[in-house]
């Protein structure tokens, strides 16, 4: 048994991994979404019996609030349960700098102070160290309680470098010194608990959409999001965050070459950044061979899935593809047109009728 939760984390990610044994199955969480999603997530944690809230491992790939805030809000909940085998983050104390150097975003700092004082296991499976993908030899990978292999594709040592500088400057803005606890559980006590949220074009040229030229995320905090391959039973993940598109496709490259195969098979692709345009390309594409595309956002705030990334999708992403979206959305739903689908062979999943979030089996 394999599948894959996408919440309904508004324009972020929140997504809720399960394999092995259907009736006790082992779990991966990967990111909690905006503040409101944890409603949502806390709700389907509700659902477990209170003895069976372990979790294989925590992701949180990087720092922009539509993945971390949610995240923020389950590791406060006392009164929860859940625990976890490893958490993966990079914190401050993860980004390249000099020794001597002590300059640290806000959501990364009550992070990491809840990680502290919940004494959770910190980045286990890399000593302690910062989550990276190696410049040379084979790309780093763990092996999870039930079995599930992870191989790390992004971030690299330069994009975690990178982010240094833009980390230290929000959070001293925020009147925070980066890495002490005490004064970031503080402000995170006087922040207010948010309210839950309210939960085809004919004609189009899908070939030359997909042409337009590629300008690749420049982003920072996107730069330094962790991004995965998990495979167990002989069914393959990627599992992207807002990783870069060139990052994705050096470290697939370097795997395929390793294991001597002319592409990587995968069971689902959660194509990075919501959608962007900027952060999918034909590189990465062709060095893949998937049916199953996962988008998750609800398209607001900036506009995702641009169409330029489905597209790309759809002419270069193989044979007989299945698109899924956890939201329908003016943005996506241009998709759903027969006409489309007909002539370039795929097909759309949408969440239930006035329901958003969704469940795909692989």
């Amino acid at each position: 048994m394999l599948s894959i939760e996408m919440f309904p984390a508004a324009q972020g990610d929140c997504l809720w991994v399960e394999y092995g044994d259907q009736r006790r199955p082992n779990r991966v969480l990967i990111d909690g979404g905006t503040a409101p999603t944890y409603s949502a997530l806390r709700d389907r944690v509700d659902r477990l019996h209170p003895d069976d809230r372990r979790f294989d491992l925590l992701i949180i790939t990087h720092v922009d609030a539509d993945h971390i805030e949610g995240v923020v809000r389950l590791l406060g909940d006392a009164d929860l349960g859940v625990t976890f085998d490893d958490v993966w983050f990079n914190g401050w104390t993860h980004l390249p700098a000099p020794p001597e150097d002590k300059l640290g975003p806000v959501q990364g700092e009550f992070l990491t102070a809840l990680i502290s004082k919940r004494k959770e296991p910190w980045n286990r499976a890399f000593s302690g160290g910062p989550v990276v993908v190696s410049e040379g030899g084979s790309l780093p990978q763990a092996i999870l309680t039930g079995g599930m292999k992870i191989t790390l594709l992004s971030p690299t040592q330069n994009e975690l470098a990178k982010l240094r500088p833009a980390w230290n400057k929000v959070v001293r803005a925020a009147g925070l010194e980066p890495g002490v606890a005490k004064d970031a559980l503080a402000q995170l006590a006087k922040v207010k608990k948010p309210q839950p949220d309210v939960l085809g074009k004919p004609g189009l040229d899908v070939v030359a959409i997909a042409a337009r030229q590629f300008q690749p995320d420049t982003a920072l905090a996107n730069g330094s999001s962790i991004a995965i391959l998990a495979e167990v039973d002989g069914k393959g993940l990627l599992l992207a965050g807002d990783a870069f598109a060139p990052v994705l496709a050096a470290s697939v490259e370097r795997l395929v070459e390793e294991r001597q195969i002319d592409r990587l098979s995968l069971a689902a692709f959660k194509v990075p950044h919501h959608g962007s345009k900027a952060n999918i390309n034909v590189e990465l594409l062709g060095l893949v061979r998937c049916k199953r595309y996962l988008f998750s956002t609800n398209g607001k705030i900036f506009n995702h899935p641009d169409v330029e990334c489905v597209a790309r999708v759809i002419t270069h992403g193989g044979k007989k593809r299945d698109l899924h979206f956890n939201y329908r959305t003016e943005d996506n739903e241009i998709w759903d047109d027969q006409e489309l689908m007909d002539k370039y062979g795929y097909s759309v999943v949408y969440p239930e009728d006035g329901s958003a979030g969704l469940r795909v089996s692989v």
